[in-house]
């Protein structure tokens, strides 16, 4: 169960989230957001994400808005595989590419480049009703890629001679490399109502279609035979000499589709504070595997319990976990808004993980606006995130790590029915090391992050 949750894991997250949020949701819905994230319980156009129900205070009328963002990421995993019955660690023996470190450590780097990720939200207000639809990339986003392949594909190959060679390996060399994609399209429909001047409620669906693509290999390995001649130390093993060298070749692609509802509320306790609450439950999805792996791939994936999600027809649970969230606005004078946050996601309980690899992940958030005048308002805010995990839940192509985010931004007002929005959103992770005595590998994870972007608000 251990190893196929962390399969599970790993293929969810290979291409990873760019964006805020839990291990799989992106928080960053809109340009507001980069400015200050604590949107919980602001009234704007994107409240049809972040606060359904104080959507129904805005402004009657029809309202829409466009957001573009630009997100880079940049994911190192620095191994180390010191092996007992070597005399240095493994990667050391790597004849075509050896660990320059004196540790036997490689680094290796995958990078997400998002150059646009587009959000829409439109609005229809009249009277006490609200008419809400919102489209995004809820979760995902970009595409990954290790241009070296990751320390878990190298360790394998090495191994690998390790064993077939005994006493008589002399080394091993190969050609690697993993590249994955993952979208989570999510479109959304609510109505809200106010059933005072100081009272609304929502209820919204969500439908999500995921789309992921994986493609890799591992191919050119070579074992290196120690043959104890000094002038000859070592006889290259290449693939013609050994069909166990068989290239692999990973060409995956997998779908699928969930809907769930969404609930929430708006409370202006007075003048000068709103508080809202929105829940959204868990949104159920499989994906099915399309694939077109080489034969050796697929020999491996049915005896190697990590890479079997990659089979065709195999059907992999992939869920968005339950969000609560919970946020108050407080405005002391009318040019000046702080604002406060809360998220709760429900891990624990979803399928793709088990309770020995994740607990739930929470999120804590403030921000501040101060309007200069009404055509030029600024902001800027704070988000901390932090997820609970066991070193069951990281791996080479999948690890979210604890961290904090602040963004900042303006907002000009071009004319009564037109105003644009610009913003700069950065993440600072910590690093987490990971000690695997069985595998006698020692990882370090660390993450860069960040995010510009550039939106649009028009009233009609």
């Amino acid at each position: 169960m251990k190893k196929k949750s962390l399969l599970v894991a790993s293929i969810i997250a290979l291409a990873g989230n760019a964006f805020a949020g839990g291990y799989l949701t992106n928080t960053n819905q809109s340009i507001y957001f980069l400015r200050n994230p604590a949107r919980d319980a602001a009234i704007g156009i994107d409240g049809v994400y972040f606060n359904p129900a104080g959507a129904a205070f805005y402004n009657d009328g029809f309202h829409i808005q466009f957001n573009w963002q630009n997100a880079h990421q940049k994911r190192d995993a620095y191994a180390s595989y010191p092996i007992p019955v070597l005399p240095s660690p493994l990667f050391k023996y790597n004849f075509g590419n050896p660990s320059p470190n004196e540790d036997g450590g490689r680094e290796f780097t995958g990078r997400v480049d998002v150059p646009i990720q587009p959000s829409l939200f439109a609005l229809y207000n009249t009277g006490d009703w609200s008419f809400q639809f919102g489209f995004g990339v809820i979760g995902g986003g970009g595409n990954c890629e290790f241009e070296n392949g990751v320390g878990m594909f190298e360790a394998l190959v090495g191994s690998k001679a390790l064993t077939a060679l005994g006493q008589k390996f002399g080394g091993y060399s190969l050609d690697s490399y993993v590249n994955g994609k993952q979208y989570y399209f999510g479109g959304t429909f609510a109505v809200a109502r106010k059933l005072s001047e100081k009272l609304s409620v929502s209820l919204g669906l969500r439908g999500i279609y995921v789309t992921n693509n994986f493609k890799g290999h591992i191919k050119d390995m070579k074992f290196g035979m120690l043959t104890g001649r000094q002038e000859n130390p070592i006889v290259v093993i290449d693939q013609n000499q050994n069909p166990a060298l068989s290239d692999l070749e990973l060409d995956c692609d997998q779908k699928g589709f969930g809907i769930a509802p969404i609930v929430g509320i708006d409370w202006k306790a007075a003048d000068w504070v709103n508080i809202a609450a929105k829940f959204e439950f868990k949104t159920k999805l499989r994906v099915e595997s399309e694939a077109h792996n080489n034969d050796a791939f697929n020999a491996l994936a049915g005896t190697e319990p990590k890479f079997a999600g990659y089979l065709d027809g195999a059907k992999t649970p992939c869920d968005m976990p339950a969000i609560a969230t919970i946020g108050a606005q407080f405005m002391p004078t009318e040019a000046l808004r702080l604002n406060v946050g809360y998220h709760h996601y429900f891990d624990m309980d979803t399928k793709q993980w088990t309770k020995d690899m994740v607990g739930n992940t929470n999120e804590i958030l403030f921000g501040a606006e101060y309007a200069f005048s009404e055509m030029f308002e600024v902001s800027a805010g704070f988000q901390k995130t932090m997820p609970d995990q066991t070193d069951l839940n990281l791996s080479d192509m999948a690890f979210s790590l604890s961290s904090y985010s602040y963004g900042l931004g303006v907002g000009v007002r071009l004319s009564p029915a037109v105003k644009l929005n610009v913003a700069y959103f950065r993440t600072v992770y910590d690093d987490y090391t990971k000690t695997d005595p069985e595998k006698y590998s020692v990882t370090t994870y660390s993450r860069t992050n960040y995010v510009i972007g550039a939106g649009i608000d028009i009233s009609f």
